[in-house]
């Protein structure tokens, strides 16, 4: 599945809930806790040091304590700003790194604040070039209860978006992910100007989930087909609802390898509204499940 995960890091609740969260995604090797801390000058100087980069690297050698996981490596890591943009630099780091998968929660603070309803996540879901999970602790900003409240499984029961643009869904990071979990492959019709046309692209989508299933049906014993008609984001947090999935699994790389497709903005709506897990998918098996 992901061997190498990275996490930024603000030291709220809400993060070191994302920390606890970790044992519940198998096979990760190696963890890399990335706080961004804001430099004290304009220009970096080699003699200079900056007090709260030292403070950083102490809390999370602290919050590395916490994780129970004596098969990885985990590692701490705080990079000092000066300036750009948050979410180019969660990137940056990431590709740097060369990790499989960025995982995060909905709230922050600090240089991170407000990372679902601000330009960070918007910039990250359409740019970013690595695989991203959003986890969304419980509680409320007058409710900070969340490191009492355990982390369900996100993969119990998967909601697989897709529409079967390419790469295909199967070709992304699905097999192992799906190992024995209840797994639905989902599509929502979304185009048709007669009655005869919808029926037909309802027909073309049933035969698409049909294929995909026969590919995946070996990782899992539980795997269902489902097509409705109406807006994606809209019918996809519906069925997530009534059907009580586990996470949201949606593909973002279209023809034109970022997500410029109907599902780009669909990702970023339903990541906006849902309070379950949202995996957004980015990289096929071979670039960032193996490694």
């Amino acid at each position: 599945m992901f061997k190498k995960v990275i996490i930024p890091i603000d030291f709220s609740d809400d993060s070191q809930y994302v920390v606890r969260c970790l044992s519940k995604i198998p096979q990760i090797r190696e963890v890399v806790l990335l706080n961004i801390t804001k430099s004290l000058y304009l220009v970096r100087q080699p003699e200079t040091v900056n007090p709260d980069v030292d403070y950083a690297r102490l809390r999370l050698e602290e919050l590395k304590k916490i994780i129970h996981m004596p098969r990885s490596k985990i590692r701490g890591l705080v990079e000092e700003i000066s300036g750009g943009s948050i979410a180019e630099i969660i990137n940056n780091v990431s590709i740097r790194e060369d990790v499989s998968l960025v995982m995060m929660g909905r709230r922050g603070r600090s240089v991170i604040e407000s990372l679902l309803i601000g330009s960070t996540a918007s910039e990250l879901l359409k740019y970013g070039t690595k695989n991203l999970l959003l986890i969304h602790p419980p509680g409320t900003e007058n409710d900070r209860g969340v490191l009492t409240v355990p982390c369900p499984d996100p993969f119990s029961k998967i909601l697989i978006c897709t529409d079967f643009s390419r790469p295909e869904i199967e070709q992304l990071c699905v097999a192992d992910m799906i190992t024995n979990r209840s797994v639905v492959l989902f599509h929502v019709i979304s185009t048709g100007d007669s009655n005869d046309e919808v029926q037909e692209n309802i027909k073309l989508a049933k035969e698409n989930l049909e294929k995909i299933k026969d590919k995946l049906i070996r990782h899992t014993k539980e795997i269902h087909t489902e097509v409705v008609i109406g807006d994606p984001a809209q019918e996809i947090l519906a069925y997530s609802e009534h059907e009580d999935v586990s996470m949201i699994v949606i593909k973002s790389t279209g023809e034109k390898n970022f997500i410029r497709n109907l599902l780009g903005t669909t990702a970023e709506s339903v990541a906006r509204t849902t309070q379950k897990p949202v995996l957004i998918l980015r990289q096929r098996d071979s670039e960032s499940c193996q490694g």
